[in-house]
């Protein structure tokens, strides 16, 4: 079935240890093999349900590999794919999909080391782990959308550096802002976007400070203690620990709330000392490297308002360099110019809202 012969039996290349995810992801890959014949060289099982690591309430993380590279309209078919599909399982899913020449090239890092084939052709030895320069940048950038995404704000406004808690009149000051489902599709009030950017946090400072990469949440975690082990080591491990205990649902017990609560009232301050970290990434970011990596760098330094002038003073810089020779010298200058001009937008926000 994975070369387009639709008549021919689905199977299974890899198996986990639930009966249950097992079946969901048989379905998965009929699926998938009808609405893309003969063009998925294999399909993956990532995260915490490959390394049987999973709780009640864990995502199927699955990644389908595209031969070659994607067909024209193949990406935007995936998306309609990957949202028609998500609401039938029994399990949440998160589903990706990426060019088989893009891993080549690139490299990888959780697939290649900690994924298990559910069907089609193993490609990992052909896939490089990739180099610790680009994990390190990938890593930096992925705590934000777990904090942005926490915090309601007025359209296209940026975040407000220091932070603020999600919600500083909750019980768990909003970090418990996604619900979860279980296996037989109940929602639950829950705390795996707390859990998740913890480990993000934990993952980018073991890459940068040793130079490291990980595998899995437990990866993080555990190289964070034996390679940082800063002031934030014990808080990622009583968060990680919290999950072990009881999962991604905020516990009914009153005891085992306080215990997370403690937790949660110290996560404003892990968040503010990344995103501190972070401004001085970004702002060394647009100076170097690929030209797509400088833009994001850009972009990113519009969607965080900090205090100061040394992000205005290094976009305006951007803005202000020779006249560009080539597109992608173009698309620096305008990333910086609109970065420039949503920070004038929302300048006198917080003002106002003090007022």
């Amino acid at each position: 079935m994975m070369d387009g012969a639709l008549d021919e039996e689905v199977s299974l290349v890899g198996l986990t240890e639930d009966m249950g995810v097992n079946a969901v992801l048989f379905g998965f890959v009929g699926l998938y093999a009808l609405t893309f014949p003969g063009r998925v060289r294999a399909c993956y099982l990532v995260g915490s349900h490959a390394t049987s690591e999973a709780v009640g309430e864990s995502d199927l993380d699955l990644t389908l590999v595209f031969k070659d590279t994607f067909l024209p309209g193949e990406e935007a078919r995936f998306e309609r794919f990957r949202m028609a599909v998500g609401p039938l399982a029994r399990y949440p899913l998160d589903l990706n999909a990426v060019e088989e020449a893009r891993l080549v090239a690139e490299g990888e890092v959780n697939l290649k080391q900690n994924a298990l084939l559910i069907a089609g052709e193993d490609v990992r030895d052909r896939v490089p782990l990739m180099p610790l320069e680009a994990w390190t940048r990938h890593c930096m950038h992925q705590p934000y959308r777990f904090i942005e995404r926490a915090r309601a704000r007025a359209e296209d406004a940026p975040l407000r550096f220091p932070l603020e808690y999600p919600d500083a009149r909750g019980e768990l000051y909003g970090y418990d802002y996604r619900e979860v489902m279980d296996a037989q599709g109940q929602l639950h009030r829950g705390f795996k976007e707390l859990v998740t950017l913890a480990c993000r946090m934990a993952t980018a400072a073991v890459a940068l400070d040793a130079g490291r990469h990980t595998f899995s949440k437990r990866d993080a975690i555990q190289a964070h203690r034996e390679h940082v082990h800063d002031t934030w080591t014990p808080l990622y491990e009583s968060i990680f620990a919290s999950r072990q205990q009881w999962g991604y649902r905020v516990p009914d017990d009153a005891a085992a709330r306080a215990k997370l609560r403690e937790a949660c009232a110290r996560m404003l301050d892990a968040e503010n000392a990344f995103l501190a970290r972070y401004r001085d990434f970004l702002l060394a970011e647009v100076t170097r490297g690929r030209v797509e990596d400088r833009v994001l760098a850009a972009r990113r330094l519009g969607d965080i308002a900090y205090p100061g002038e040394d992000v205005s003073r290094a976009l305006q810089r951007l803005v202000e360099a020779p006249e560009p020779s080539e597109p992608v010298d173009l698309a620096l200058r305008e990333a910086a110019r609109e970065s420039l001009a949503r920070l004038a937008r929302h300048r006198g926000d917080r003002a106002s809202s003090a007022a």
